[in-house]
């Protein structure tokens, strides 16, 4: 009865929301031109009124009253904002539907081969990558109903979409197999000085992934280092605390990082030009600090949870033996050989297929004599009743034998054999393999501002993935392209909300400007926050420094705080079993996130 209650006023929260928001955009004051020309929105800094007393109230009032529509998106906003923190509840519910709909399966209530709609529907809803998209569909209505379609088409168009599609190409090659066995290379060199333990890859991983960011971009990065602990960490099933600390780091990290150069983290790469900022003045001001935060941050957590570590050294060294004597003394190839051959040799001892066969003729036969019993004399003699039988009898019958005992059929008669764990095998990768992928990769990182270069690129890539295929992995498109398309959806609601948060930063204290920033970066794309920084006329340098030092420290609070979190949210996500918690990757990230504070604060 309470679930049915909680359930029942959830539902009457939502429509009740969506209703208002319809009823404010109905009955505010619409500009002359609804619905006829396109509208001037959204309304240029330069272009809002500056009111008499100049104070943070009275500038996002006077814009308020100058365009009611802002009011709009950003009640959209931070609704889209409340579905992505909500996401796990709609995982919950997909879970406890699914299971209901097994249940109905063995009751024979619904068939075995159904599938319940309404779970993959809530399946679809806490996909965290999609929330921004989603959301952009009422916006556009918004648009529509207020302005003109025209007006949302062209504010849609207007925008650039270059770091979702970077994010989109440079993720795909950095989870390539070729690049990860580089780096688990490299890795291993280090770890090996340490004895191959949990602790020193733990931490070659975490520390590694700072300097990555800022050399061949966060999301490569990010990629890399979430695929590697996913291999070496996540596997070995730590607990909740350890799993949340270890993504909190993994995202502080990269943030804080990716501060070292001017040309690799994107809320770095949104001030550099405006501000001339240079890979020297990157480094004396914020490179050292960057290392001394991330040494610092990482070091505290791990003497925090040695003795877990400790605990999962046994299973990590378990784990380790096992794939050596895996690959030691099992060849896969030679054993696929040896079960082919079993398979056929017991086959023609027992007769299995000939059997099957035999009995399906028998069932064939069936068939056609109720065929001749249903049908008129006049039917059989006109028609060639047995071919038509023979047709689709066999048609079935072929398909279900090559999905059923491909092994027992004839080479020819095989469907072509896709190895589902293709991409676990251990094999070799040729060196020269690996420095063209990294040549790939440096031209995508190179030329990160031009789509048509690195979109070229990215198509001959494809071209060397067909060849080289025996050495590759599969290609998954999906993550990369949930991935790109969270971050256009946050680029389109994240744009429209200038109106507010730039009065905001043009208007605190360096400190207050860095808290500010922190927070704003919480839940907005931590390079829109210094983009919209650049707009502030006349912007101090002790500003500058404040609100880029806390975009980037931030950036690790929650998953839409900085652009490469995605990608990790999406790598790792399988080992949290209810989705990734906002709440728990917050608490976790809030240690590191003080530290590099304060690092920035005091240094």
């Amino acid at each position: 009865m309470k679930r049915q209650t909680r359930k029942l006023i959830t539902n009457i929260t939502l429509y009740f929301i969506v209703f208002l928001l319809m009823v404010f955009v109905a009955t505010i004051d619409r500009p002359d031109n609804a619905g006829e020309a396109l509208a001037n929105y959204p309304i240029d800094e330069k272009e809002y009124l500056a009111p008499e007393s100049g104070a943070l109230l009275d500038i996002i009032s006077t814009r308020l009253d100058q365009e009611p529509f802002n009011a709009v998106v950003t009640i959209i906003f931070f609704l889209a904002i409340a579905h992505s923190l909500s996401v796990n509840y709609f995982i919950k519910k997909a879970h406890e539907l699914e299971h209901h709909h097994e249940l109905l399966k063995q009751e024979g209530k619904v068939t075995r081969e159904s599938r319940s709609m309404r779970a993959t529907i809530y399946h679809f809803l806490g996909e965290v990558e999609v929330v921004f998209g989603l959301w952009s569909i009422v916006l556009g209505g918004a648009f529509a109903s207020y302005f003109n379609w025209h007006t949302f088409v062209t504010y849609i168009n207007g925008l650039s979409y270059k770091e979702p599609m970077f994010i989109i190409v440079i993720m795909i090659i950095a989870s390539s197999r070729p690049i990860l066995k580089l780096f688990e290379l490299i890795l291993w060199r280090v770890v090996k000085v340490f004895h191959g333990s949990i602790e020193a890859w733990w931490l070659a991983i975490l520390l590694l992934s700072s300097f990555l960011s800022s050399f061949i971009t966060g999301p490569a990065a990010m990629t890399i280092c979430a695929m590697l602990l996913a291999d070496k960490f996540f596997v070995l099933n730590p607990s909740k605390a350890l799993r949340y600390t270890t993504l909190a780091l993994l995202f502080v990290n990269i943030s804080v990082g990716g501060a070292m150069t001017n040309f690799a983290s994107p809320p770095v790469l949104m001030v550099v030009d405006v501000w001339d900022w240079d890979i020297w003045f990157m480094m004396v001001n914020f490179g050292w600090k960057s290392i001394i935060a991330v040494t610092i941050g990482t070091l505290s957590y791990f003497f925090i949870f040695m003795k877990e570590f400790k605990q999962l050294e046994k299973p990590h060294h378990d784990l380790q033996f096992k794939r050596h004597i895996q690959n030691r003394f099992i060849s896969p190839k030679e054993l696929e050989l040896l079960f082919e051959d079993l398979e056929q040799n017991i086959d023609k001892r027992m007769g299995y297929t000939n059997e099957l066969k035999a009995f399906s003729m028998i069932l064939k036969d069936n068939m056609k004599e109720l065929a001749k019993r249903k049908l008129s004399d006049s039917e059989i003699q006109a028609y060639d009743i047995n071919n038509a039988i023979d047709e689709k009898f066999e048609s079935i019958a072929n398909k279900q034998f090559r999905r059923t005992i491909p092994g027992l059929l004839p080479v020819e008669e095989r469907d072509i054999y896709t190895d589902p764990d293709w991409d676990l095998r251990d094999d070799r990768v040729p060196l020269w393999i690996m420095g063209a992928h990294v040549l790939f990769m440096l031209w995508t990182i190179l030329n990160a501002h031009e789509p048509a270069l690195f979109l070229a690129g990215f198509l001959f890539y494809l071209g060397f993935y067909q060849i080289t295929s025996f050495y590759q992995n599969r290609i998954e498109f999906r993550p990369a392209l949930l991935v790109g398309f969270f971050l256009a959806g946050l680029i389109v609601h994240g744009t429209l909300q200038s109106w507010w948060i730039a009065p905001i930063l043009g208007s605190l204290p360096p400190l207050g400007l860095n808290l500010a920033s922190i927070i704003l970066t919480s839940f907005n794309d931590n390079a829109a926050i210094t983009y919209l920084s650049t707009l502030v006329p006349n912007f101090p340098d002790a500003l500058k420094y404040a609100v880029v030092s806390g975009a980037i420290t931030g950036g690790g609070l929650t998953i839409i705080a900085n652009s490469p979190n995605p990608i990790g949210q999406s790598i790792l996500k399988p080992f949290f079993k209810s989705g990734i918690e906002a709440g728990s990757l917050a608490k976790y990230a809030l240690m590191p996130t003080v530290v590099a504070m304060i690092v920035f604060y005091l240094l």
